[in-house]
């Protein structure tokens, strides 16, 4: 294996100079989520004040591996929280994902912390073994797991097999939809204007429970400057697709989604509440795996917590962990503890007083 020299990125200008570099790596990844613009506006948005911490791999001028990461106290974290579908290091070849795991784990920080890992990927045995072989204790606790729709076989037989689940005459609706208003369906297309179009849906987006909830995009100044940003990042490189339903002029459901890798992946989904009985929603969910296998993609990534209306239509998942690492020092190892006896006997009597 050619030698590979290691660095530590801890600027924000060092970080901005190696983006060409980073995207040529990010390209190879099956997930659209390894960009350079994805963690620049990240870190904006939610971890300014933490300090980068990017554990980088190169050969010469090459990258060839690199994590995301910012530093806590005692702790490097993974640049990942709710907003994060999946987390992967960025790696080359699996030899490089294990070199990664290794400086990774063998670093001074006495507790590592990564989420979003998939749980059946290379990088969460990788890290594993380094723990393994580095003699630090982990906490590996299971986190949210993603319907999926996989395109195999021919919309006939998805429909034919999905149907029985939807719950509603989603067909009829959609019928209904164009028969007694002016409808129009925008399905997984580049907008023409996309401030104009972004705004519009995230309105929608923000319009029912989830903007009484307070966990809509527009909810949270952070939130939607992060999803603003990265709409115009990938828009700007070709991935960003929106789809919704017009009715009369007026959108009443609304997808912010990226194509990459052949999939259609899922970021945001909403529907004006006042349309429920015509389940906008699900039509529109139904009319864009419709136009997945139309475009001949391998599948469509729903991302995000289980939910009923995704297993209406999902015939698969992707489930998702987080790996806590604690070197063997007696302040990680009281969080070790902590984390692994403490706190789950604690959840276990408030949930219980709770069920009382």
């Amino acid at each position: 294996m050619p030698d590979l020299r290691l660095e530590w990125i801890v600027d924000e200008r060092r970080f901005a100079a190696v983006e060409a570099a980073w995207d040529a790596l990010a390209a190879d990844q099956p997930t659209p989520f390894s960009r350079h613009a994805w963690f620049t506006h990240w870190w904006r948005a939610f971890a300014a004040d933490a300090p980068l911490r990017l554990c980088t791999l190169w050969e010469g001028d090459s990258l060839t591996g690199a994590v995301p990461l910012v530093a806590g106290t005692g702790r490097l974290v993974a640049m990942a929280n709710d907003h994060t579908p999946i987390f992967a290091p960025l790696a080359r070849d699996p030899q490089v994902l294990g070199r990664l795991a290794q400086a990774l784990i063998g670093s001074s920080a006495g507790e590592v912390e990564l989420g979003a890992l998939p749980a059946d990927g290379e990088a969460l045995r990788h890290l594993r073994r380094a723990c393994g072989q580095a003699g630090r204790r982990t906490v590996e606790e299971s986190q949210h797991v993603s319907p999926l729709v996989e395109m195999a076989g021919t919309y006939e037989q998805f429909r034919a097999e999905s149907k029985p689940r939807w719950g509603a005459p989603l067909e009829r609706f959609r019928r209904k939809m164009v028969r007694d208003h002016d409808a129009t369906f925008s399905l997984v297309e580049s907008p023409s204007d996309l401030e104009s179009e972004l705004e519009r849906g995230l309105s929608v987006e923000a319009s029912g429970w989830k903007g009484q909830a307070g966990t809509s995009i527009l909810s949270d100044p952070s939130t939607a400057s992060f999803y603003r940003s990265v709409a115009r990042a990938y828009h700007g490189a070709g991935e960003l697709k929106l789809s919704g339903i017009s009715l009369d002029g007026r959108l009443v459901a609304f997808d912010l989604s990226l194509l990459h890798d052949d999939r259609l992946w899922l970021l945001k989904t909403g529907f004006d509440e006042s349309y429920r009985r015509l389940a906008p929603g699900l039509v529109l969910r139904l009319s864009i795996i419709e136009k997945c296998f139309e475009l001949g993609l391998s599948g469509h990534e729903l991302l995000g917590d289980d939910a009923e209306w995704k297993r209406k239509f999902a015939n698969g998942e992707r489930a998702h962990s987080r790996l806590r690492a604690y070197r063997a020092r007696p302040v990680p190892m009281l969080r070790h503890a902590y984390r692994r006896w403490t706190r789950p006997r604690l959840r276990r009597v408030y949930h219980q007083v709770r069920s009382r």
